[in-house]
């Protein structure tokens, strides 16, 4: 038997756990892309989204300190830039059909207390069908 095989289950248990802790993860409002229509008053393309509420995700935020100034990180899906902003998201959680195309609202940030962010998502990964890594680029 393979060694993820027999782990799954205990990492499966777990996660219910993390992603019910307050202080590791913040509340997301998952915009998924419908289409778009054509506004005849304002002359553009408006999109159309579908929106997932209520979902529990761990942001991941990469700040230069001067602990690792100079330090540079390999390549790979773990790299991210200063700056940079990742959610994990429970598989289940993310909305079938979920693409590029889709917004990452933030509710209640530490940044902005009672504020919204929107961010479009650069990346989405799936984690061994455990977790799903997304990241965001600044805000849309």
């Amino acid at each position: 038997m393979a060694i993820f095989k027999q782990i799954q289950g205990a990492v499966n248990s777990i996660l219910p756990t993390l992603y019910n802790d307050e202080d590791l993860t913040v509340n997301i409002t998952w915009k998924r892309f419908k289409g778009s229509t054509f506004n005849e008053d304002e002359g553009v393309n408006e999109d159309n989204y579908t929106d997932f509420t209520a979902i529990s995700a761990i942001k991941v935020e990469r700040e230069m300190s001067s602990k690792n100034a100079g330090r540079t990180f390999p390549p790979g899906p773990w790299a991210i830039a200063s700056g940079d902003v990742q959610y994990l998201f429970q598989f289940g959680d993310v909305p079938a059909g979920a693409s590029i195309r889709d917004l990452i609202v933030e509710i209640d940030s530490d940044i902005n207390v009672g504020q919204e962010i929107t961010y479009n998502i650069k990346k989405i990964y799936p984690v061994f069908g455990l977790i799903v890594k997304v990241d965001v680029l600044g805000y849309a």
